[in-house]
Parts: structure tokens; sequence; C-alpha cells
């Protein structure tokens, strides 16, 4: 009889772990509200570079505080009511972005990133779509006054796990996107970065991949999960599905799945925004760029240019702000020509972050046959696959590549128990 298993969430992480369990021989339901790919996943820049285990909570965030606690930065606003319900979660970020702290979370994370490229190029070779994948790296600009800085932590970390990049000049920018305006003084190359053209429709291929091959995939809303000895019951809109395993990589909604099984985690998230602009005839964008100074990134897409804005730490499930988004806009205008925005809807996503940047993988506390996967931040859609071959590894019993314990679920996931009745206290 065939082993059953089921994975709430179809981003990235979600998708590449049904793949994996796949290949494995475990039959695998895929369960989601929506289609695969049009959460978190969907909205992401597409880049996929060794250089972003770097996490967000590093010793550079130092000298930015004061910028940021005035709120008015593209970079990073706050929702001041929502920084002061999480407390907690706030001070464990700047915590973890101390020196030593950050060095781990980093050379953690890289083996995570370091792996990514190789295990999405497996994929995209049997879902067919090699198309979507750009291997020209990724540029990081500099306007005028300042420069990319060989002392920064980030610079010092790319040094230290061998990440390729080279410092360019006004002139040599120009040569690699002749279209941009010349307001560019110097720039940094990560030259062995590659990106997809449509993060969304790559999660939905691999998707597709999954459903060719005999995979289950389920779209409705799960209204509660019960354990029961060996077997899981997750009730859903459509009626009760049962299995033997369970994953939980539902990004952003996995604390409120495992609330249902009385665990509780700091994960809180960080927003961001994107849109889409049309480029005239004679304007050219070859490769992802990243405004260091205003803080936007451009990213040449299938459906046109893509705008994404810094973080927004605010409520889950507040309504959008889109005033970061357009903060940038003349900015964007400054660098290049641009034509009308395209009639795609603006994105919010909500990227899942716990306060040392680090996702869990791994086994629950105290449920053998239930598993998480979530807590990727910025770099889901890119680690996916490699996330999902370590987490198949384990449920599997097959050792994996690296130490998992910088992943380990009990770093923050607390059971609480089960409650007993008020009349039983």
């Amino acid at each position: 009889m065939a082993k059953t298993i089921s994975v709430i969430g179809a981003g990235s992480i979600g998708v590449s772990s049904a793949l994996h369990l796949q290949q494995r021989g475990w039959q695998v339901t895929l369960i989601d509200r929506r289609e695969p790919g049009q959460e978190t996943s969907y909205g992401n820049a597409g880049i996929i570079n060794s250089g972003s285990s770097i996490p967000l909570n590093n010793p550079g965030i130092h000298k930015s505080l004061p910028t940021y606690l005035k709120n008015k930065s593209p970079q990073l606003r706050y929702n001041i009511k929502h920084l002061i319900q999480n407390l907690p979660w706030a001070i464990q970020f700047l915590q973890n972005s101390k020196t030593t702290q950050a060095l781990k979370s980093t050379a953690a994370l890289n083996e995570l990133t370091s792996r990514s490229l190789v295990e999405h190029k497996a994929f995209m070779q049997n879902a067919g779509n090699m198309h979507r994948l750009k291997e020209l790296g990724w540029l990081r600009l500099f306007r005028s006054g300042n420069s990319y800085n060989p002392d920064s932590f980030e610079a010092q970390n790319h040094k230290l796990y061998g990440i390729p990049g080279s410092v360019l000049s006004a002139d040599e920018i120009h040569d690699l996107e002749p279209s941009l305006k010349p307001i560019y003084e110097s720039g940094y190359l990560l030259e062995g970065a590659a990106s997809i053209n449509n993060p969304g429709a790559l999660v939905k291929e691999y998707a597709q991949k999954f459903v060719s091959d005999g995979g289950n995939l389920l779209q409705t809303n799960i209204k509660s999960l019960s354990v029961d000895g060996n077997h899981i019951e997750c009730l859903t809109d459509n009626g009760p599905h049962t299995c033997e395993k369970l994953v939980i990589a539902a990004g952003p909604w996995s604390n409120d799945l495992l609330a249902m099984l009385n665990y509780r985690v700091p994960l809180n998230v960080e927003r961001g925004y994107h849109m889409h602009f049309n480029l005239p005839e004679d304007t050219v964008l070859n490769r992802p760029l990243h405004d260091v100074q205003r803080g936007f990134i451009m990213c040449p897409m299938e459906m046109g240019v893509r705008v994404t804005s810094g973080v927004e730490l605010n409520n889950r499930d507040a309504p959008p702000n889109y005033a970061q988004l357009e903060q940038v806009k003349p900015f964007i205008k400054e660098a290049i020509k641009l034509g009308d925005a395209t009639n795609d809807p603006i994105w919010m996503g909500r990227r899942p972050t716990l306060p040392d940047s680090k996702p869990v993988i791994g086994q629950a506390p105290k449920h053998s046959n239930v598993f998480m996967a979530f807590g990727h931040q910025h770099i889901g859609l890119m680690t996916g696959p490699i996330t999902g071959r370590l987490i198949a590894e384990q449920i599997s019993g097959e050792s994996n590549d690296i130490d998992m314990s910088a992943f380990a679920p009990e770093r923050y996931v607390r059971f609480e128990g089960r409650r007993k009745p008020i009349w039983q206290m």
C-alpha cells in the first residue's frame, strides 16, 4: 500500500516538497486554497543568487536604524501598533542582527542558497520550462556619493563563501545595460546570479508536472487539523481528508495551521509590493538591478518590468499601504525610460519571517508524523527545491547532506498542550 502524505501550501516550498516526496514513492496530496504559486512566491523578484544568504537583520542594519525610525524610508516602513503588539519578535530580530548571530544565520542560509540553482535546474529540466531562466547576474547600483563597500558585512561574507562579483564603473554599467540613464556612478555585479522571468508561472508549471506524474492537487480551505495516532485528518471545505503524514508549508499562514495542533510560533511577516511597467521599443533591461540608495528592485519579466518596493512591517491581513511603491516611482523614471503601467493589479505579498531570519525545516516537537517547512522570508522561491529535498529526505528516513540543527523547529515552535475544558480546571 502506498504511503500517504499531504502538503499544505502550494507555493515554492510546498510544491517542491510535494515533488521530492513523490520522487521517493509517496502518494502525495498538495492542498491550498488558491492555485499553485499565487501567493508569496508569485510576487518574488525572481532572483536566484547564493549571495542572498545575508539576512536582513545583519550588522549593516544598525547604521540605518535612525533613518528607519522616521518611518519614511522606501527600504522599510512599519506600523508602530503592530510592532508594539509583536515586541518580543522585534527585540529578538534586532538581537539576531549582532555580528555573532548574523554570521551563524548567514552560514546556515548559505547551505540553502548555494544549492538552489542546481536544484531549480533539475526541476526545470523535468518540467520543460528551462526557458524561464537567465544567467546574466544581478546588478547592485550606486548613485552619486556612494559605492560598493568591500568592508561591509555583506561583502566580507561574499568573499568568505566564494560568491563571485566585480566592481563596475559607470562605463561598464552602460556596456551591460545601455538603456539605463547615466545616473549611476558605480555598481557591483553578482556574476553567478540567475533570474526567473515569471515566478508564479514557474511554480505553477512545477505543480503541473507533479499532477501529470500522479500527484493529487486539492484546492480548498483547511478548517481544522487533528492527529489520531498514525493518522491525520484535515477537515476541509470539501469534507475530511486523511493521511499518514503531513507537511505544513503554508508560508505566512503556517502559524494558523499549527495553532490547530496547539503549537505557538513567533512568525511575523515582511510585507512587500510590486507593479509592472511596459518598456518602450527602444528600451531593454537585460538583468535584475537593485538601486541601493533609492530602495527598489527592477526585474525584467515576461509580463513587463517588475518593480518591487522595500519591507513593510505590519499585520499580515491589514489593508495594503502603497506608500513605498509610490515613493519610488519618480526614482525609477530617473533610472530608465518607462512606458505605462500594465493592466496587472498592484500585488501585495507577505514574506514569513522568524526572529533569526532562518526557516524551520523538520519534524514537529510533539508529533512524529507532522513536519514543517516555512519562514524563508525573501528567499522562499529560490530555496524551495532545496528545502523540498531536505524535508523529503527527513520524512523518508534518508540522511541530509547538511547540518539541519540550524533549522530545527524547536528553536521557536512551542507545544502548548491540549487545553482542558473550563469545568476541568
